[in-house]
């Protein structure tokens, strides 16, 4: 099984979590998506069973580590001068990365 993370979960980022949620079905992907309200991390993907809604926080290290090394593919919906951080630490971590 896959795993990929979604960091954001605004109004940009409705779309690309509908569509990843429904082919995690037919691909066998977990998806998790981060963002600092869990409500509407939750909310956006009610209904799926291979996904799951954490808090997240950009700027705590320890957090955003934790959440990239455990999935395989970090999808980075933040405001570009967020994203830093986020691709160091998949560097760090071997993990591939997408920005917006």
């Amino acid at each position: 099984m896959n795993k990929i993370l979604i960091i954001g979960a605004g109004r940009s980022t409705s779309s690309l979590i509908s569509y990843l949620l429904k082919q995690s079905g037919i691909y066998n992907w977990l998806i998790t998506v981060a963002d600092t309200n869990k409500e509407l991390a939750e909310a956006k993907i009610k209904g799926y069973s291979k996904a799951k809604a954490i808090v997240f926080d950009v700027k705590n290290a320890l957090e955003r580590e934790a959440a990239i090394k455990a999935n395989d593919f970090v999808i980075s919906m933040l405001p570009a001068f967020m994203h830093a951080d986020v691709a160091r630490d998949c560097v760090k971590f071997g993990k591939h990365i997408a920005t917006a």
